[in-house]
């Protein structure tokens, strides 16, 4: 015990003496450990936040579209020219399922106008939905209400407004009861979701307008391909979810003309498979991750094997007297190998010290600017920095140290 206390304090009052060299020579380990520590932290968030948004669905909700959550890269061609879902798929699925809370259809129509008075808004994603449509999502009003069953049946002039959008059209003035135009047809605002913010999949809804699907068809040719179609099925509890997949599969091939043995011309999605194949791309981020910092911290290893060469060169007559001493080859080696590993444990500690500082501010920007990530601290990206902190310090320390711990004593002593 006193031999480790022993060479601790020497290594100690060594890095000490050279204050200024020791302080450059954590830089390069700062560096990789902050990358390394950087990477694993945003591969985390990014992972966290697409489990919650995906969360969000529910995994009692089945998602009935042309198009697989998947990579679609190699069979493009194939689900682009699939037929998109049709409102007759949606009555059907609506008069035939059980063991579902709602059906609701939607069509979605990109790059739409809104307007109010003299004031314009472009880019708008408006949203043709019917009355389950809620149900499915959940979701939250900062003014207002959900549409009445009523209004989406008789097709009224009611819409919905995203968060940004009634921002941007009424500013402070309260949006309940006012018009705005679509087109040329003037509908009534009777909502306004809360702000929700960016989610990582580059979707918002505070930038949508939320018509029923009957005042979504006056406007819009349903029939273009540009608008985009789907189902969505949720099922009463999770138990069900299996049976109610093989219902929406048996009525749609019904439905289609599929006979046996062909392949379904329609794929149903679920929040499992989702993070399946995200947790697949999540991995090899990880490993990419670490190969890009690996690169960090070798050039900081060199840097610390380097300065440790110097150091034994301007110790060698200290060496040799220590071992005139009686100071044993393992005694030396461990007391520039500790003073190795020292130097790499504070550039670790001030790499993940500058990380948390940045991330520190990176959470706050997020939080203010309502986007879909989440700063995740992780003990064990700390303990992973440590880790390799200590690793980095063995592996570029041992060979100086080896070779202080083989000097001859005599020549050590005569050295200038």
């Amino acid at each position: 015990m006193w031999v480790i206390r022993e060479v601790i304090l020497i290594a100690v009052i060594s890095l000490n003496g050279y204050k200024l060299r020791s302080l450059l020579t954590t830089l390069g380990i700062s560096i990789g450990i902050f990358a390394i520590t950087l990477v694993f932290t945003i591969v985390d968030s990014m992972q966290y936040s697409v489990s919650k948004n995906l969360a969000s669905l529910g995994n009692t909700v089945l998602f009935v579209h042309n198009w697989p959550w998947k990579d679609n890269s190699e069979d493009w061609f194939k689900y682009f020219n699939r037929p998109k879902v049709s409102f007759s798929d949606y009555q059907r699925l609506k008069n035939f399922l059980s063991n579902v809370e709602g059906v609701s259809f939607e069509a979605i129509k990109r790059g739409a106008t809104v307007k109010f008075k003299k004031l314009s808004v472009e880019n708008i994603t408006v949203r043709g939905i019917t009355y389950d449509y809620q149900i499915i999502g959940n979701y939250n009003y900062a003014w207002g209400r959900y549409f009445t069953p009523i209004e989406v049946e008789a097709g009224r002039n009611v819409c919905i407004l995203g968060f940004d959008l009634a921002n941007n059209l009424f500013g402070s003035k309260d949006p309940i009861g006012q018009y705005i135009n679509l087109r040329g047809q003037r509908l009534v605002v009777v909502g306004v979701l809360e702000k929700q913010g960016v989610s990582l999949f580059g979707e918002s809804k505070d930038n949508e307008l939320i018509i029923p699907y009957s005042v979504f068809i006056r406007n819009f040719d349903i029939t273009q391909r540009k608008i985009d179609r789907v189902i969505a099925v949720k099922a009463i509890s999770y138990e069900w979810v299996p049976k109610v997949e093989n219902d929406i599969t048996g009525i749609i091939r019904a439905a289609r003309g599929l006979k046996p043995g062909v392949e379904d011309n329609f794929s149903i999605n679920k929040q499992e498979a989702l993070m399946k194949e995200l947790a697949n791309l999540f991995r090899y981020l990880h490993i990419g991750g670490i190969f890009i910092s690996a690169f960090s911290l070798l050039i900081g290893g060199f840097g610390i094997a380097n300065i440790m060469f110097v150091s034994v060169k301007e110790r060698t007559k200290e060496i040799g007297i220590q071992k005139s001493l009686g100071a044993t080859r393992n005694f030396i080696l461990l007391q520039f190998l500790v003073e190795s590993v020292i130097l790499c444990i504070i550039g670790g500690i001030l790499g993940m010290a500058t990380f948390g500082l940045i991330a520190m501010v990176a959470k706050w920007w997020l939080s203010i600017s309502k986007i879909g990530l989440e700063i995740v601290f992780s003990l064990k990206n700390i303990f992973i920095g440590i880790v390799i902190s200590i690793f980095i310090g063995i592996l570029f320390g041992l060979l100086p140290s080896y070779h202080a711990a083989q000097l001859n004593p005599v020549d050590a002593m005569r050295a200038k």
